[in-house]
């Protein structure tokens, strides 16, 4: 969840970096001077929005609320219903993210192709950053999903041979002892048997271990070996800063 809740604070601050311009000329175009004091009003709360040496302070949210409220007169003749469509689900998930909520695989990549779209239909100038984001996602997606199959694959092929060990060791013991006719053999092979059938169970139950062999980082192309890249992984902490909620 960590790893794609940043991914989404990443899109979410490219989506703003991306759409502030646009809007902001969009707004100016149809209100002129006075399209600050129309913007502020789109909150229902009627909070004042910051000022950042006399700019309007942009953010996912206020993005998002301002071209949802001034869709009719602004933006419905430049950009489609379906473009209106992504702001509403924006919306709702950029609601998610603020609240810290989990999102999976499909949510992430989902918001990724829609910020990917509404930057698009606004010719921004980052659309090939997001884009790009959006391919490095699912490239690593397939490749963790890829190596842990291998790793499953190659556990349970030895889950199975360590099975088979029990069973013959169980056999051959079983054998050695009931040709013996020492007093009691009866109750010591039953206690033989139940500790290989308990071992063979707690085998055959056991899950593959959360462990990432040797594969390629997607991003510096250096071979690791677990989830996260040392080696990129600080850079991307220090280059990555998230959106304001």
């Amino acid at each position: 969840m960590p790893k794609n809740h940043d991914q989404i604070s990443t899109a979410l601050e490219l989506l703003t970096q991306g759409m502030a311009p646009y809007v902001e000329q969009k707004l100016k175009a149809t209100f002129g001077d006075s399209w600050m004091q129309t913007a502020t009003g789109s909150f229902r709360d009627g909070r004042e929005r910051a000022l950042v040496d006399g700019r309007f302070d942009w953010d996912a949210h206020s993005l998002l609320t301002i071209m949802w409220d001034q869709w009719n007169p602004v933006f419905r003749t430049e950009l489609s219903h379906a473009e209106r469509s992504l702001v509403s689900e924006l919306r709702e998930y950029r609601n998610r993210w603020a609240h810290q909520q989990e999102f999976d695989f499909d949510d992430t990549y989902r918001i990724l192709d829609s910020v990917r779209r509404l930057l698009q239909s606004a010719d921004a100038c980052n659309v090939e950053t997001i884009k790009r984001r959006k391919q490095e996602f699912l490239e690593q997606h397939v490749a963790e999903t890829v190596n842990a199959e291998i790793q499953k694959t190659a556990f349970d092929r030895t889950k199975w041979w360590v099975i088979a060990i029990y069973g013959l060791c169980c056999a051959a013991v079983t054998y050695h002892m009931m040709t013996t006719t020492q007093p009691g053999t009866t109750a010591l092979v039953s206690f033989v048997i139940l500790i290989f059938v308990y071992l063979m169970y707690h085998q055959f139950k056991m899950d593959p271990p959360l462990v990432f062999g040797p594969h390629e980082c997607t991003h510096c192309r250096r071979i690791i070996y677990r989830r996260q890249c040392p080696y990129c992984e600080p850079a991307r902490v220090s280059s990555n800063a998230a959106p304001t909620a």
